[in-house]
Order: structure tokens, then C-alpha cells, then sequence
């Protein structure tokens, strides 16, 4: 029964491999969009209130289907901050810096990367009631896998004496130590913000990850790693694919408690798109002490892969959230529902001047 089992569960990570994408397999993903800017859009650097803001998330998915060890692992933090005033009056510049770790299966195949950018925020009217904004970044991104924790079909049809998997009959590629590419990354973006009225504020957006389309192949010519390891031959010339992101976020003032924020992201990357639409809704929870209850639903269209729940608070300048993908589409047979969850959190830092106050003494005439 054990034996059926595991089947069942190699045949569903090759079913979710595929019907997920390459988008999944070659980049990170959150539900949670809106809560990871820099992956989002290198545009949405330092736009906020403030003097630094600092967050991190986390993404697990597919532990309580196959295990833990060959589960995805996705945590990402950043820090982004407004440091300047731009050539205008209304507009300013912001940097930030983000890293991200991307690691699945058993061989842990890992895609790593840190990049640093920064954006232009230009004010379209007198008000700053709209702003266009550009934004960058540069990094350097890495891929590497163990094959020494990998098995094929080798091992199993010569075993050895006692009946064990034989990796002395394993593939060339085996022998590699670690296989690992590293190469620099370059991405792009464009915002428009604008504040319709006193209840309804928009903005949609365009980026543009791996612009250079950098090299990340792991297997040499003659079957053994890439970059790193002895085997020789010539390094594979497999190039990342440029990943294309439209999003949108509307948010509208309902009341003085209620505020709505649908919004939706279509990326597509190697001819694999992948569509999420979603609603969150803020509630004001009480406003002396300034705290907000979050809520809402989200659905990822891309071949009717997930439902996630979301739920979080805003505390002042701390925003926690939390998302669980509810596995719909025909895995569910195997993962009985169950998908991945996150965890994210953002803090933002103020530290303003205290004002200088001249006093003046009002003589009275008589």
C-alpha cells in the first residue's frame, strides 16, 4: 500500500509540475501579490509614507502531499525606503533592496537572488493626486542543485547485492558534486497611481523580470554540471525566460469602516500565463488605537489551480497577512484540498524632524 502510495504522489508532483507551468518551476509566485512590492514591481519601490519600510514572506506549498523535504520554500525579505527629492517639488526618489530563496523538490533545487533598485516617482498634476512611476533593478541570481540526493531509473534496475538502489549505476550526471549557474539579473517597471476622488483611488502596472534572459543550464555538454563543478565539457546555453506582469488594484471607500480593494495580476513567462483575481477588504476595528482587520478571497484562473483565503491586520505601521491556497482543480484528488500557505508581514519606519517653534512675546500697547 505504501508503494501505491508514493506512486500516487510522484504522479502528482509530475501532474502539478505541469499543469502549474514552467512559470512556477522557473520563478517564485505569492498569492499574497500586494504584500512582496519589489517581486511585484521594481516600480512600487519607496511608494509609501514614510522613512523606511522593512517585510518579509514566506510561501510553503505541497509539505502535507509529499513531505516536507521535497515541499517548495519560499521566503523573500526586502527593505525599501524614499530618500530624496526628485527634480521637481512633488516628486522623489526611492532604493531598495530584495532577496528571495526558491527551493523544491528532493534534489533541493534552489534559485536565489538579491537585487538592488530604485524608482522615480513623478507627479503628473499640481495636486499630486497622480504619479507615473519608473523603477530598476540589478542583482545576481544563482541556480544550483545536489544530484547526489537525486535517483533514477538506473539505480533501480541494476540494485545492488542486497537489493538497495545501486547509485554507482547512476547517470554521468550524478557525478557532479553540485551543479550551479550563476548569472546577473535585470529587471524593469512602470506604475500610474491616481486618486479618482475622495473615496476611490487606482493604479495599474507593467514590469519586466529578466531582461537579459541570463544563462542558468546545469548540465554541461557531456551530462555533467554546470558552472562549479569538474566534469567538463561546455556549459548548457538554457536561457531564463523574461517574465511579463500586468497588475491593477482599485480601492474603494465604502463608509467610514469599510474600505474595498479588488485587484488582479496576469503574468505570463515561456508561453505559460497564469491569471489571479482577488478582493480585500479593510475594516476599521477601532480607531483610537488605530487598527484595521483585513479580509478577503482570492482565485487563480490558470487552469482552475486555487481558492486562497486572506486574512490580516494592520496595527499603526505593521501590516501582518495570511493565505491558503485551497487546491480546486483535478489534484485535488490526490492533495485532498491542499495547497500551500503564507505568511507576510510589512513595518513601516517614521522618523520625522521635530518642528522648530519660535516663540514670540506680544507686547501690549497702551
Amino acid at each position: 500500500m505504501s508503494i501505491i502510495m508514493n506512486i500516487r504522489k510522484l504522479l502528482f508532483l509530475l501532474a502539478a509540475s505541469l499543469s502549474l507551468s514552467s512559470l512556477n518551476a522557473q520563478d517564485i509566485h505569492f498569492s499574497q501579490y500586494n504584500m512582496s512590492p519589489m517581486t511585484l514591481n521594481p516600480a512600487n519601490i519607496g511608494n509609501f509614507e514614510g522613512t523606511a519600510r522593512i517585510g518579509g514572506i514566506y510561501r510553503g506549498q505541497w509539505a502535507s502531499v509529499i513531505g516536507s523535504k521535497g515541499s517548495y520554500k519560499t521566503p523573500s525579505l526586502w527593505a525599501d525606503a524614499p530618500i530624496i527629492r526628485g527634480f521637481r517639488k512633488r516628486d522623489w526618489v526611492g532604493i531598495g533592496l530584495v532577496f528571495f530563496s526558491d527551493k523544491a523538490g528532493a534534489g533541493g533545487l534552489v534559485h536565489t537572488a538579491a537585487k538592488f533598485g530604485a524608482s522615480y516617482h513623478l507627479s503628473l498634476d499640481k495636486k499630486g493626486n497622480a504619479y507615473l512611476t519608473i523603477g530598476g533593478q540589478y542583482g545576481q541570481a544563482s541556480r544550483r542543485l545536489d544530484p547526489s540526493k537525486l535517483q533514477f531509473e538506473e539505480g533501480f534496475l541494476n540494485p545492488t547485492g542486497t537489493g538497495g538502489y545501486n547509485s554507482g549505476a547512476q547517470v554521468d550526471f550524478l557525478n557532479a558534486k553540485e551543479a550551479k549557474s550563476n548569472w546577473s539579473d535585470i529587471d524593469g517597471g512602470v506604475v500610474l497611481r491616481a486618486k479618482l476622488n475622495k473615496r476611490m483611488d487606482m493604479s495599474i502596472g507593467y514590469a519586466m523580470y529578466h531582461i537579459g534572459e541570463g544563462k542558468y543550464g546545469l548540465v554541461t555538454s557531456s551530462g555533467g554540471g554546470g558552472t562549479g563543478t569538474s566534469t567538463g565539457g561546455s556549459s548548457s546555453s538554457d536561457e531564463i525566460a523574461r517574465r511579463s506582469v500586468v497588475t491593477g488594484l482599485f480601492n474603494i471607500k465604502l463608509n467610514n469602516k469599510l474600505t474595498v480593494g479588488p485587484s488582479f495580476l496576469y503574468q505570463t513567462m515561456s508561453g505559460a500565463d497564469e491569471i489571479s483575481l482577488q478582493a480585500l477588504a479593510s475594516y476599521v476595528f477601532n480607531a483610537e488605537k488605530d487598527i484595521d482587520l483585513n479580509f478577503g478571497l482570492g482565485y487563480r484562473l490558470s487552469g482552475g489551480d486555487a481558492i486562497y483565503p486572506m486574512v490580516g491586520a494592520r496595527y499603526k505601521n505593521l501590516r501582518v497577512g495570511l493565505a491558503y491556497d485551497v487546491n480546486v482543480s483535478d489534484l485535488n484528488q490526490v492533495s485532498n484540498y491542499r495547497g500551500g500557505f503564507e505568511v507576510a508581514a510589512n513595518y513601516i519606519i517614521k522618523i520625522y524632524k521635530p518642528a522648530v517653534v519660535k516663540t514670540k512675546v506680544l507686547c501690549p500697547r497702551f
